[in-house]
């Protein structure tokens, strides 16, 4: 029997296919603004996108929205499991929304979806980009140089080049400064950039009219209370290309922690170009494994991605995710679930903290490879 995919799943389910088509519009309009008005004419994909809802609530006797500013207010208040939508919960989980209430952008849940299937568009600029990256390098060694200095620097102000002089190279920046622009005037607030104090990300800045509990940072997981550092004079600062920030960046902690857990354990690695990145170990019990580390707060979506990029290895794909997501059994239940029976066996779900002992419990399962397993 044929396990479904994902993808089969969300075509046949009207709801979860709105829900996916209003994230990609929601990502594209926030590269615009800040998600609050728009004026006439709408974008083509706005406009498509709000007929498309009008025509489901009218089938379902739902009063539509009468605008695209007023289909973003929905985005806000409508979570992915209510009655409007409907999203089954082995896809995304009931409580997601597509924009943040506190921030007004797109969540993370709204950036992984946007990335989701053959129209997905968010995760794959971010690997177009480091591809012409790559090109750019000419060597191994040079891209991995590259992609660890965007990966530590997804905000450089002008005085950074300043204070970093010892181990700022030119031969870096001069292949990474493409991946850089201007800061969007959406997230300059009394002439300041804010970053969260925690994963440095660009965040909601002081004195928004928001209750004090209430925090906003591009990750969506860091916790209230740790103040924010303000880059001053953001006219003349350069952030992180949006999707580099999500899918590289945010990230980079969990990778570095798991690169670390492999050197206290004395098992070596070697960097693969390809993707998003992705590193191959020492043989551990008789298995090559790939390594790639992730961010992601939809498991489902996670196992959509893990399934089409590592499809064609023979070896253990190993996805490296924070502690917080492998504590949670909902979050490991959704993502094997997801992944299939057929290719759950090849694939290992694990934090930094329990990677090495992960992937020697391995050795007492056979595995056949091929001399031809590529990244």
């Amino acid at each position: 029997m044929v396990t479904p995919t994902a993808e089969t799943r969300v075509e046949a389910h009207d709801g979860t296919a709105l829900f996916t088509e209003l994230a990609r519009v929601v990502t594209a309009l926030s590269g615009l603004e800040r998600l609050r008005s728009f004026t006439l004419p709408y974008p083509c994909d706005a406009q498509l996108a709000l007929d498309h809802t009008v025509l489901y609530c009218l089938a379902r006797n739902r009063t539509p929205p009468k605008s695209v500013p007023e289909l973003m207010s929905w985005c806000r208040v409508n979570t992915a499991g209510g009655d409007l939508f409907r999203v089954p919960p082995a896809f995304v989980t009931p409580e997601a929304t597509l924009i943040d209430p506190v921030g007004m952008m797109p969540t993370r849940t709204c950036f992984e979806l946007a990335s989701f299937g053959p129209l997905g568009q968010v995760e794959q600029e971010a690997i177009g980009l480091l591809e012409a990256l790559e090109a750019r390098c000419g060597s191994v060694e040079m891209y991995d140089r590259c992609r660890r200095f965007v990966m530590e620097w997804p905000v450089i102000s002008q005085s950074d080049r300043f204070r970093k002089q010892g181990s700022w190279k030119s031969a870096v920046w001069n292949r990474v400064k493409d991946l850089y622009e201007p800061v969007p005037k959406c997230l300059i607030h009394r002439r300041s950039l804010a970053r969260c104090g925690t994963c440095g990300l660009p965040a909601l800045p002081p004195g928004k009219p928001v209750a004090d509990a209430q925090h906003w940072c591009e990750s969506g997981n860091c916790p209230p209370g740790v103040p924010t550092r303000l880059v001053r004079e953001p006219d003349s600062a350069l952030l992180l290309r949006r999707s580099l920030r999500v899918f590289l960046a945010l990230p980079g902690p969990t990778e570095q922690a798991a690169l670390d857990e492999l050197t206290r354990a004395h098992v070596g690695y070697e960097f693969v170009p390809g993707g998003l990145g992705t590193y191959r170990t020492d043989d551990i019990g008789g298995r090559t494994c790939f390594l790639r580390a992730y961010d992601r707060q939809q498991p489902a979506l996670l196992a959509a991605r893990i399934t089409d990029s590592f499809v064609d290895l023979t070896g253990l794909a190993v996805a490296v995710v924070p502690r917080r997501l492998t504590d949670r059994p909902d979050y490991r239940t959704a993502f094997e679930a997801a992944m299939g029976a057929d290719l759950r066996e090849r694939v290992m779900l694990t934090s930094p903290e329990d990677l090495v002992s992960s992937m020697r419990a391995t050795q007492k399962t056979p595995w056949k490879e091929s001399e031809n397993d590529h990244a």
